[in-house]
């Protein structure tokens, strides 16, 4: 009777053909840095030391490039060296991903293959729709958001939820490794750095318990979630505001703590704000779909500012066109060819908004 042999998750995850694949992979789209241009440059001898440092357990994490963003709000990132990223790609692709995320629900909408802030979007229409057949405009949406979820994770929290995950002890203190690798200078036991792949995943997995208990014991039909903006469907208030405490206890066990300020219970017919967009429900049953006006504004400094790029010669004007082109199919979800015939596609209702910023684009131009 032949039997099968599971492959070893580390010589897996360390191969060399892997971690090259890996590399392969990090490097799209960020091949203008310098820092990855010169690894990848020797990137068959980096890949082999790699290997090498894995095996032999001298890999060691580099120290992180830490910055801040404001968009879509002020964020602090803690950047990934691309080495780094290379060993996490190939630990996340032959391992960390497949493992954790077959627990996960449907709605679970955030930084999976197939998934995304498309998929969310077009998620939260089906169930708006789905909500209205049977009940008509008479319910309730609870809107959460959790305060500083990345920064304010107790590292015990996250290393708690993927010993239950992960059945692979190495994997395990890889993961350990990387959890231990962030903090702050005035608590190194909290926060998980926001540009790293590994913790993407495992902050998903933090609230995966929370996911079960609305769907499974709450019987919540209606719920999506992204990250950490979770919304609700309910025909009866009351039955949200259970849901709310008990989302409010969960996240107290955990250290964690919901947004006052976004965190609300209101009529299905007013507006969700949801990803950048706003979603309202119509008389007639359809859902409005809308980018929501600070994005627009935002666009218009953005492009001002590479306007001047542009006239500077630090950047082409080609490349602009490129841009704001990509920004006008993600504000009317206009289908690209990978995402033609995608079920989640939901087009936006904004064709004056999108004029009026077409004729902005071009009086740029304009002498």
């Amino acid at each position: 009777m032949n039997t099968m042999i599971a492959p070893d998750v580390r010589e897996t995850v360390c191969d060399f053909e892997n971690l090259y694949n890996a590399m392969n992979v990090c490097k799209k789209s960020v091949m203008w840095k310098d820092s990855v241009a010169g690894w990848t440059k020797n990137g068959i001898i980096n890949c082999a030391r790699l290997e090498e440092q894995l095996k032999n357990g001298t890999y060691n994490i580099d120290e992180y490039s830490r910055f801040i963003i404001y968009e879509p709000k002020k964020r602090d990132i803690v950047s990934t060296r691309f080495k780094d990223s290379v060993f996490q790609r190939s630990l996340c692709d032959n391992y960390l991903t497949e493992q954790i995320t077959k627990s996960f629900i449907y709605d679970n909408g955030a930084c999976l293959t197939g998934k995304g802030t498309e998929f969310a979007r077009g998620r939260l229409v089906a169930h708006i729709q789905k909500f209205y057949r049977k009940h008509g405009r008479n319910g309730y949406v609870l809107k959460c958001d959790i305060t500083n979820f990345f920064g304010s994770t107790p590292h015990s929290v996250v290393k708690e939820k993927m010993r239950k995950l992960c059945d692979d002890d190495w994997a395990y203190s890889e993961v350990c490794r990387i959890i231990d690798s962030f903090g702050t200078k005035d608590n190194p036991e909290v926060g998980m750095g926001l540009g790293s792949q590994a913790t993407q995943l495992c902050q998903l997995a933090v609230l995966n318990d929370i996911d079960h208990g609305i769907k499974e014991h709450k019987r919540i039909k209606h719920y999506v979630r992204y990250m950490d903006d979770l919304i609700l469907l309910h025909e009866n208030k009351d039955t949200l505001k259970d849901c709310l405490q008990y989302i409010r206890d969960e996240l107290e066990k955990m250290g964690l703590q919901l947004s006052a300020k976004k965190t609300q219970i209101f009529p299905i017919t007013q507006a969700i704000h949801f990803l950048g967009y706003s979603f309202r429900l119509a008389e007639t049953g359809k859902v409005v779909k809308k980018v929501l006006p600070n994005k627009f504004s935002h666009e218009r400094h953005k492009l001002k500012r590479m306007k001047g790029l542009v006239e500077d010669g630090k950047l082409t004007r080609d490349k602009m066109d490129k841009c704001f082109e990509s920004w006008l199919a993600h504000a009317t979800a206009e289908p690209s060819d990978r995402r033609k015939g995608s079920p989640f596609l939901c087009r936006t209702d904004d064709y004056h908004r999108i004029e009026n910023m077409k004729r902005f684009y071009k009086s740029l131009w304009e002498v």
